[in-house]
């Protein structure tokens, strides 16, 4: 019983850290198109917007909006809104419903804590199956106090969902294989299937774990309830995209070229959904990393990004767990962690650690074993309290700041080593409008990054700041949008010291020849 009530507050706690921060921040840039998406399949039964991220996850978000009484009429024209920006734009109106900007949009948040929780329990599992209650409500513990962790948890995104949906599927497999029946298939066949609802990205990152388990494990698969598990994990994707049948090039003619288009299957829109995930990674995306910008990305990306954006104490505790992991409960975890890795070093689409958020559960297990490990020999009992401590006193200090949070190998300037969803999603905006409002600020000049509508939100008499034109006054500037500016657009200002910095993403200037700033 202590141990459930010990499970229990350790969850409580980390649900309760993310939704004080519900309210806080503005939107981030993906935040909108995936509440309108959801909102526009729960209302209208279509999923025409960004089918690049399945409806699942979605769905909780547009279901918060339902549940507060939000209501915006389907768009006359579909075909209008194909694009990011278009469909952002929808999501925004949604966000301003009923004139309840914040409570709108933590509403739709609330959705994520669903996964967050599933996250949260699928760690437990994993690692009390592997080494004990011990380890697993520290590894609970650890995974639940991680800033990537509770920054994509606390928005409304897909990021969470998969981080879910991964070890809870892994979970699945490893009870069938350990112990076969159809009961046990079909579980692993719903659990697989609510993984590919909810993103893409569980397809690499689910594949490559499930080789890792066959390896390590070593048992006789039954191949008739294996092919049960696989179509049960099809027919609940089909269900999720309400079973329609039909073809890819009816769900978007721009993919009538594309080999087998016109061929009608069960949710075509799913597979145009992975066209779209292709095209979208055969094009690459304006991608930073220390100080350079590339199309293609560099195949050490995610390394780095969960070097900086992990904890240190985190860290040294998981090579710990790796140095030990010489069992085959441990070893596996490890290797699985490896392969999620390894799978997303070619990847173009380097915008952020969350594209690798699904190895923390791994990570937080295996830095759990390594401080029981180290807990064992009497000298580094020191060392493991005092790498706990570090651990548990930082995040804590970090609150609410988890997405742009670095440790402290970025050093000062970690806008100069990563950025993007790393450091400046666009939260920041409600905060720069609550400064402006207390410090009196009568105009800004403004370069913000994300898809927030500057207009509504509560800002002052406010101008876009243009390229290699200083003006004076109050000026507000993001490191993302700073980022990705040409060089030397903006020299005249960063030169500059900013009188403050508002939340941890947006600078505030003063520039006037003739006064001070009056903060």
């Amino acid at each position: 019983m202590r141990t459930r009530l010990a499970f229990a507050a350790l969850i409580i706690v980390s649900l309760v850290r993310v939704a004080a921060t519900h309210r806080v921040f503005s939107a981030t840039a993906d935040e909108p198109v995936h509440i309108a998406a959801g909102y526009d399949w729960l209302t209208t039964g279509t999923y025409l917007l960004d089918p690049e991220h399945p409806p699942l996850a979605r769905a909780l978000f547009g279901l918060g909006l339902r549940a507060g009484g939000v209501v915006l009429p389907p768009p006359s024209e579909w075909h209008s809104l194909q694009t990011i920006w278009q469909a952002s734009m929808r999501g925004t109106e949604l966000l301003w419903s009923n004139g309840a900007y914040i409570r709108n949009l933590a509403r739709a948040r609330l959705g994520n804590l669903v996964f967050f929780f599933a996250a949260l329990l699928g760690v437990a599992a994993l690692a009390r199956r592997a080494f004990g209650d011990g380890v697993a409500l520290l590894a609970v513990a650890l995974f639940g106090s991680l800033p990537p962790v509770l920054a994509h948890a606390g928005l409304a995104t897909t990021d969470m969902a998969v981080t879910a949906t991964v070890p809870l599927a892994i979970l699945a497999l490893k009870r069938w294989l350990e112990q076969p029946s159809l009961g046990r298939a079909i579980v692993l066949g719903v659990a697989i299937g609510a993984g590919l609802a909810t993103k893409m990205s569980f397809i690499p990152f689910f594949g490559v774990a499930a080789i890792v388990v066959f390896v390590v494990q070593r048992r006789r698969i039954r191949i008739v309830q294996l092919l049960l598990a696989a179509a049960i994990a099809m027919l609940s994707v089909w269900s999720v995209y309400r079973f329609e049948f039909g073809t890819m090039a009816q769900v978007s003619p721009a993919l009538r070229s594309t080999i087998g288009a016109n061929v009608p299957i069960p949710a075509p829109t799913y597979f145009a959904g992975l066209v779209y995930v292709k095209v979208h990674a055969e094009r690459g995306h304006n991608n930073f990393l220390l100080g350079r910008h590339s199309d293609r990305g560099w195949w050490y990306y995610f390394p780095l990004a969960i070097l900086f954006k992990t904890p240190l104490a985190l860290l040294i505790l998981f090579g710990a767990g790796v140095y030990r992991s010489r069992d085959k409960e441990p070893r596996e975890l490890v290797l699985i962690a490896a392969a999620m890795l390894a799978v997303v070093l070619p990847s173009t689409l380097n915008i952020g650690v969350r594209h690798i958020l699904v190895i923390y559960p791994f990570v937080a297990i295996i830095a759990a074993y390594g401080a029981a490990e180290m807990w064992q020999d009497m000298p580094k009992k020191a060392i493991v309290v005092a790498l706990l401590a570090s651990f548990f006193i930082g995040t804590t200090l970090a609150h609410p700041d988890y997405l742009a949070w670095f440790n402290e190998l970025a050093g000062r300037h970690p806008e100069n080593v990563l950025n993007d969803s790393n450091l400046d999603w666009g939260q920041d905006v409600l905060r720069l409008a609550k400064v402006a409002r207390e410090e009196k600020i009568g105009s800004l000049s403004i370069l913000i990054f994300g898809s927030n509508d500057l207009d509504r939100l509560g800002l002052p008499p406010h101008q876009t700041l243009q390229p290699r034109v200083p003006v004076q006054g109050w000026i507000a500037v993001s490191e993302t949008a700073l980022c990705f500016a040409a060089p030397g657009d903006y020299d005249w200002l960063t030169s500059r010291k900013p009188v403050r910095h508002v939340g941890k993403s947006i600078r505030l200037y003063f520039w006037s020849a003739a006064a001070r700033p009056p903060l």
